[in-house]
This record gives structure tokens, C-alpha cells and sequence, in this order.
């Protein structure tokens, strides 16, 4: 029973993750937070199915492009005595729906896993014998996950890579709770940079201010605040601000609003004034006043230098930083021969997949959106690896 309570919850978390990437609660959209959910329940209800009965990824994508095929989703949790509750009522209760009602759950749903149209990300998500991923394995073994996605292109995977992402934040929590002192040691770091660019995490806001008790450091790099509240909402971007026990500042902001908020929790300081006034009769009258000033305007904010950042620690005075380019380390032509190895490694990769991709279906227009997405992942790929050396050059 346990185990089957475990799976249900790995498929929870999967469709929160998969719904949240269609943007319905925080793009504008009438009731997007009612449909965000709808979209919820349906995905945790399809790979609920999926999962009892062995379906491949191939017949999960089938079921999301027509809520007449999901009956069969509905059929395979009805029959098994190990399906959550309630699941197949509520799945069977959308389907049979009005109409206007039905289309609009399963629009979100088939935006979710939208990726899978392309048969290289569909392949990907298929593994064979014995590619299975195990993420409390993983984590036990001490591993190191790189994950490189697109949020934009025909080969989009953002959502699917923050699922994944999820469902290896949800197995670190229970390993983390059978733990001594309900800690993971050593600890979990998610280096999420870039993160608002993909699909945004929803269990980010409860990471940043919980996930250190238990071992699990999350480090989200952004471009902006203004960046995190259209990501997510203009609440949950302030939780993931005022929850990071470290804050790196560094120039280039241009939003008025977050500089002058910046410049405001940096603090102020006194500055002193003296004024020598002359008298009808050659008096002297010396004079010294106070006001209280920023210690960092925002246009200095916004103008800090290259590799300078103003670090916020908890309690402690604002700390102006230094950075040190990553040229500059000691391992640094360890560091530059391992890019190269691995900008190798993706051009090869490219190759491959082309080739395959001439290969699947032997239709040019897929094949091309094939190469446009291993296109941007080599870009995304170089353009961080060259990044640093760039910059450690100027």
C-alpha cells in the first residue's frame, strides 16, 4: 500500500509540474488558475493509467490529443484494484462534460505534453530495457544531473524537463526523511540557472524557504524579480526572494521599481554637511548638519562594474563582492578541456540525431524540427560553457 501511495504521489507532483507549463494561472487567462487545475486532475489521472498498465509515452500522447481516446485511460483505472480513488470518476466526469467544458480541460492537457509531437523528445521519454531512471538511486548513489532544455522552438521540452525536475526534488524529500536527523548528507544542490526561461518550478517558493532543513539547496539565478513574477505570481516571487538566505546582486538592472527596493534594503547612512557663514562684521558662524542618504542609489546599483556584486547575507551589512571569473581558477585548463570534450560530444550528438531524424517518419518537415531543437540545445549548451571564458578574457 505504501509503494502504491508513493507512485500516486510521484504522479501528482508530475502533473503539477506538466500543468503549470501551460501558463494558465498567470497568463492572463479568465480563470486560469480553475482550468490549471482542471488540467491537474486529468494529467495525474492519465499517467496514473499509463503507469498500472504499462502504456508507453506513445499511447499517454494519444490520450492527450483526444478525450474520446482517454477512455481507455478511464476503462484501465476502473479495473485495477491498485488505482487511487476516485481517480476514474473524476477523469470519466470531464470527459463526459459539456462540450465547451470538455475542450477547454483537454486544450490544457495537450498543451502539457505538447513536446511530445516531436518524435526525437518522444523517443527520449521512451526508454528501452534497462535505461530506466531511478531518482532515490540516483540521489543515494551521489550522482551529478546536467539538464539542458528549450522553452521556445518546435522541439520545446521545458515542461517535461521541469517534471523531471519535480518528481527528483519529491524523491530527495523522501530520502531525506528516512535520513538521520531527516537531512540529506551530504546535501542536494539544484543550480537552476536560467530557471524562469523554462517552465517554472512550482515547488520553487516551498524549496527556497523548507528546502535547507532537509538538505535540499536550491540556487535560481534570474535575469530579474520582474522576470520571477511573471513566472510565477507576484506573491510566490516575493516568497523566493525574501526565503534566499544569500542574495547576489549584480548591475545591469534597468526596472526603476526593483532598484529603488534594492537601494532601500541596502540601507542608508548619514552624510555630514558643514556650512561657514559670514557675518555684516566679518563674523564667522561654523555649521554642521545630518541627512540621511542611500548608501546605494539605484543608478549605482545599475551601473556596477563587471565582476563587482553586492551580496546580501541574512543579517549582516551589504557586502560589496568581488566575483572571480572561472579562467582564473586554479583548474582552470582542466576546466577548458572538458568544454571542449563536451562541445564535441554535442556536435556528435547532433550528428546522430539528424541522421535519425532523416530516419523517423522520412518526412523533411519533422527531421527539421528535429535539427532546430538539437540546434538550440547545442547553442544553450556553448553559450554557458563560452560564456566565462569570455568574460575572464576582458
Amino acid at each position: 500500500m505504501a509503494s502504491h501511495a508513493l507512485r500516486r504521489t510521484r504522479r501528482t507532483r508530475t502533473a503539477v509540474a506538466l500543468a503549470a507549463s501551460t501558463g494558465l494561472s498567470y497568463g492572463g487567462v479568465e480563470s486560469g488558475g480553475f482550468w490549471e487545475g482542471k488540467t491537474r486532475t486529468a494529467l495525474q489521472a492519465l499517467l496514473h493509467a499509463a503507469a498500472l498498465d504499462g502504456r508507453p509515452p506513445a499511447e499517454l500522447f494519444r490520450w492527450t490529443l483526444d478525450p474520446t481516446a482517454a477512455a481507455d485511460a478511464v476503462a484501465i483505472l476502473t479495473g485495477s484494484t491498485r488505482a487511487a480513488t476516485g481517480w476514474a470518476e473524476s477523469l470519466e466526469a470531464m470527459i463526459d462534460s459539456d462540450p465547451k467544458t470538455r475542450d477547454s480541460i483537454w486544450q490544457g492537457v495537450s498543451l502539457s505534453l505538447s513536446a511530445l509531437a516531436d518524435p526525437r523528445v518522444l523517443d527520449a521519454v521512451s526508454p528501452g530495457a534497462g535505461e530506466d531512471f531511478d531518482p532515490e538511486k540516483f540521489i543515494l548513489s551521489r550522482g551529478t544531473l546536467y539538464l539542458l532544455a528549450t522553452g521556445a522552438g518546435a522541439g520545446a521540452s521545458a515542461a517535461l524537463v521541469a517534471a523531471f525536475v519535480e518528481d527528483l526534488v519529491e524523491a530527495a524529500r523522501r530520502v531525506a526523511a528516512r535520513s538521520p536527523g531527516a537531512r540529506l548528507d551530504p546535501p542536494l544542490l539544484l543550480a537552476l540557472d536560467e530557471i524562469a526561461n523554462l517552465s517554472p518550478l512550482p515547488s520553487l517558493p516551498t524549496l527556497m524557504s523548507e528546502g535547507g532543513g532537509t538538505g535540499i539547496t536550491a540556487m535560481p539565478v534570474l535575469q530579474s524579480l520582474a522576470q520571477a513574477r511573471d513566472r510565477w505570481s507576484e506573491n510566490q516571487a516575493n516568497a523566493i526572494w525574501d526565503a534566499a538566505i544569500t542574495k547576489i546582486v549584480l548591475g545591469g538592472a534597468s526596472n526603476s521599481r526593483d532598484l529603488q527596493d534594492l537601494s532601500s534594503l541596502i540601507g542608508e547612512r548619514d552624510e555630514f554637511t558643514d556650512s561657514v557663514t559670514l557675518g555684516d562684521h566679518g563674523t564667522r558662524s561654523n555649521q554642521r548638519s545630518v541627512r540621511r542618504i542611500a548608501i546605494m542609489p539605484p543608478e549605482r546599483i545599475r551601473t556596477l562594474p563587471f565582476g563587482t556584486a553586492v551580496t546580501l547575507l541574512r543579517a549582516a551589512p551589504p557586502i560589496v563582492t568581488d566575483l572571480r571569473a572561472w579562467p582564473a581558477r586554479a583548474d582552470a585548463d582542466q576546466l577548458k578541456t572538458d568544454r571542449a570534450e563536451i562541445e564535441a560530444l554535442l556536435r556528435t550528438a547532433r550528428e546522430v540525431a539528424q541522421e535519425r531524424g532523416g530516419r523517423v517518419g522520412g518526412q523533411a518537415a519533422g527531421g527539421a524540427a528535429l535539427d532546430e531543437f538539437v540546434a538550440q540545445l547545442l547553442h544553450l549548451a556553448v553559450q554557458h560553457l563560452q560564456l566565462g571564458a569570455d568574460l575572464g578574457d576582458d
